[in-house]
């Protein structure tokens, strides 16, 4: 057929569905609405899965190479991916390495940032010299870091910065080159600009070379390590030559290396883990069954509107309208509806995509960049096309196939046989069980947050107040004028009014796990290597007191141990006490292992267990807790624990008075109460639990509204039946119970498929829930009995109007 041809078929049917879509404004409206909320709520959400999953990397062809290289060890859980490198092994790496074109070290930052009177914190790093052009990033305007720029922590002498805190904190100052500035108390002088949108490598804004100060151990892994896979090259090659260096490693250096690995995956494996891609796949899930339930309910529609138009179909039949002609024109009218449904999807879905990012509860990483794309577009008309096809092809095939000679008769009533009822029964069922797979899915979600937030810490997390801030400045570089400068923090603290116990700790529970260490009990040694690991805690005398709790035996620290380096002493929790010593922990030592030394402690007190870690992300390392006193592992960054006599929020400008007036200096971040903390730490359950619950009481509507519809109509084309029955003594009841029996049916099938559906869901959730087991029977009956519950009023609302029948005008309808 000539192209002019076809183009005029296209527009005679387009035309054509137009003018049957305009004669039935309530149908079209319908059908619209419901496109529009499944269409947009598959974009906005796939938006989001494209930002985070399928866009490319802002890396250029580099993007797409770059891996993680981490340190792996036995003491470690096998998903546990920020553990680091050391800077020889990183070094060994780049010179063994035949599949990587270089390899390349980040270490995050504590910095402080003084422009006159006001200091701020700054996101940053600390890098190695390669690592920009080993990423093919060129600074805006500037150059590189040079090999011997890089120095040990506080000696930086140069910086990069991004463009961001270039416009924000110096106004865009062209001649911000070779400008000096105070950082961390020391003068550094900015050598370059990052282009407009690079933080490397999430939300970094300024960036120093570093190196470790003297012979570097291999013990002291701080580095996260990146590489450029070479063209060709594959991770598992990769990690195949990594594997054979890191027993090299472990056999030429055992005191520090016997036992550890080297593992390697993609850059986006690494930033985004496996919690977020099962929940992001739950979601792109959810919307998928919404989606179609909707689509059902649309091709129950039109397979209703098509019974009324059997007449006309055959005569379109009987005029010489081939069945192909005929499916066409259906398929036509309903392309026209995903189309307009479709755009004003993606209206839903820019909408929808602002809403996700204000309600991200932290900063997105630089990379993630929602947006409406053309991969967004594509996967929108891809959806609408679906649309088309399960909504239009199933009723246009069965409209298509009218009875001409009982059609055409004179006076005939349209009806539909018993396979259309089938097939519109058939689609209730299938909408039912999506329904049930979602509600137990939300449901899952639901409680695991509650479960969550109900868990217990084993402390008292009411007016407690938390922050950090970083020790900088010359005059902290030894370790007595660090601990003198805490001690009178604390006491400051004290004495202030509303303030009723502080606490100053390198780690705030619930959210930090304590640095990771191995450690040995005396009297019960290990074979090299196998040592199990722990969490180590600095903590001042006060820190249960501020917590609300108190030592289960022995003593805290005092005053001289806090401040001196050879006290010696430590406090366990009682996890790690009844593991190691049995018949008592007090008194005994417990050692610190670092490459071939340990470093013995005398056991002074045991504390309770408390939840260090974030709930959810619990190890056999985080659960073991080993505190120390501050000059006994001295450290620049640090938090405060700050508990009030009123509302916390109250003291946090008298907190943050007290910390400049004592050193103008030191700025304060991440300012907030215990219940802040918390509710930071589990967003994603709470992010997610919300929006599966909002997905799945839309399709749990929707389902409600295809079984009440289908029902409906069965009664409007039913009623000259039940008329009879009524005439031939049938009561009311009897009526409700036929149609209301119909609606259970239905039910009944579709909550068995959705059980079956619902298990594979729970087996997906399993492995981000708290508390909860993927295959909980409460969930599963619950929401299967309330589902039944709501499908049974949907069916008894037009049970109710069929028994109202009035038999008389019932028999004169025709």
């Amino acid at each position: 057929m000539p192209v002019r041809d076809v183009f005029d078929t296209l527009l005679l049917d387009l035309g054509q569905a137009l003018r049957v879509l305009l004669k039935r404004p309530g149908f079209t409206l319908a059908a619209l609405a419901t496109l529009a909320l499944g269409i947009g709520a598959n974009s906005t959400v796939f938006s989001f899965v494209n930002a985070v999953l399928v866009r490319p990397l802002p890396l250029g062809e580099r993007g797409e190479r770059l891996v993680t290289l981490h340190s792996t060890h036995p003491s470690q859980p096998e998903w546990w991916q920020n553990s680091r490198v050391s800077y020889p092994d990183l070094q060994d790496v780049r010179k063994n390495s035949r599949t990587l074109e270089d390899a390349a070290g980040y270490g995050s930052g504590n910095f402080t940032l003084v422009a006159g009177d006001e200091a701020e914190r700054v996101r940053g790093g600390a890098v190695t010299p390669n690592l920009f052009p080993l990423l093919g990033l060129q600074p805006l305007i500037g150059r590189h870091f040079k090999e011997d720029e890089a120095q040990p922590a506080g000696f930086w002498p140069v910086l990069l910065i991004s463009h961001r805190l270039w416009q924000q904190r110096f106004a865009g100052d062209p001649g911000i080159l070779g400008r000096s500035i105070q950082l961390n108390g020391r003068a550094v002088t900015v050598i370059g600009v990052m282009p407009p949108g690079i933080r490397f490598p999430e939300r970094d804004d300024l960036w120093v070379a570093s190196r470790p100060q003297g012979d570097p151990s291999r013990s002291q892994r701080w580095l996260a390590g990146f590489g450029v896979l070479k063209p060709g090259a594959t991770v598992g090659e990769v990690q195949q030559e990594l594997d054979a260096l890191a027993r090299r490693l472990g056999e030429q250096y055992p005191d520090t290396n016997r036992g550890w690995g080297i593992h390697v995956m993609s850059f986006r494996d690494y930033a985004v883990d496996h919690g977020m891609r099962v929940a992001l796949g739950a979601l792109l899930g959810a919307v998928a069954a919404v989606l179609l339930i909707g689509c059902a309910n649309l091709a129950n529609l039109i397979l209703a509107r098509g019974v009324s138009r059997q007449r006309e179909l055959a005569v379109r039949s009987a005029l010489g309208a081939s069945r192909a002609r005929i499916v066409r024109q259906m398929l036509t009218e309903s392309a026209l509806l995903s189309a307009a449904g479709a755009a004003l999807g993606l209206a839903l879905a820019s909408s929808g995509v602002e809403l996700i990012a204000a309600s991200w509860p932290e900063e997105l990483p630089y990379w993630v960049r929602l947006e409406l794309d053309w991969r967004v577009l594509a996967f929108t008309a891809a959806v609408a096309a679906l649309a088309t096809l399960v909504a239009g092809l199933l009723p246009a095939l069965r409209s298509s196939r009218p009875d001409l000679v009982s059609e055409l008769r004179d006076g005939a009533r349209a009806g539909a046989g018993a396979a259309h009822h089938r097939l519109q029964a058939a689609l209730v069922v299938g909408q039912v069980a999506l329904s049930l797979a979602l509600l137990v899915g939300a449901n899952l979600m639901i409680r695991s947050f509650l479960r969550l937030q109900a868990a217990d810490s084993g402390f008292a997390e009411d007016h407690l107040l938390s922050l950090r801030f970083y020790i900088a400045g010359d005059q902290y570089d030894a370790v007595p004028a660090r601990a003198e400068f805490l001690r009178s923090l604390v006491e400051r603290l004290q004495a202030t009014p509303g303030i009723a116990a502080a606490a100053a700790t390198s780690s705030i529970p619930t959210d930090d796990g304590g640095a990771p260490i191995r450690i040995v009990a005396d009297g019960r040694p290990v074979p090299a290597g196998q040592e199990p690991g722990a969490s180590l805690i600095v903590a001042s005398p006060s820190l249960f007191e501020t917590l609300g709790t108190s030592l289960v035996d022995g003593r805290s620290f005092d005053a001289s141990e806090h401040a001196n380096p050879r006290a010696d002493v430590a406090i366990v929790n009682r996890r790690l006490a009844k593991r190691f010593f049995a018949d008592g922990a007090v008194g005994r030592r417990i050692g610190l292992v670092e490459g071939a030394e340990t470093h013995w402690l005398r056991i002074v007190g045991v504390a309770p267990d408390l939840q260090y870690e974030e709930f959810g992300e619990e190890t056999a390392q985080s659960q073991l807790n080993v505190f120390v006193p501050f000059a006994g592992n001295p450290r620049r960054g640090m938090a405060l624990l700050v508990r009030t006599t009123s509302a916390p929020r109250l003291q946090a400008d008298a907190v943050r008075r007290i910390l400049r007036e004592l050193d103008p200096g030191l700025a304060a971040w991440d300012v907030r109460t215990m219940g802040e903390v918390r509710a930071a730490t589990t967003w994603e359950q709470r992010f997610f639990g919300k929006l599966m619950g909002a997905f799945a009481a839309q399709a749990l509507l929707l389902a409600c509204l295809g079984v009440y519809g289908v029902l409906a109509y069965a009664v409007s084309r039913r009623t000259h039946e039940i008329g009879v029955r009524l005439a031939l003594g049938a009561k009311p009841a009897d009526v409700v119970a036929l149609v209301v029996g119909r609606g259970a049916r239905m039910a009944l099938a579709g909550v068995a498929l959705g059980l079956l559906l619902s298990l594979g869901v729970g087996r997906t959730l399993q492995g981000i829930l708290y508390g909860v087991s993927g295959s909980d029977l409460v969930a599963f009956a619950g929401m299967a009995v309330l589902l039944s519950a709501v499908v049974l009023l949907a069916s008894w609302l037009p049970a109710r109007r069929a028994a109202a029948v009035d038999p008389i005008a019932a028999l004169r309808t025709e």
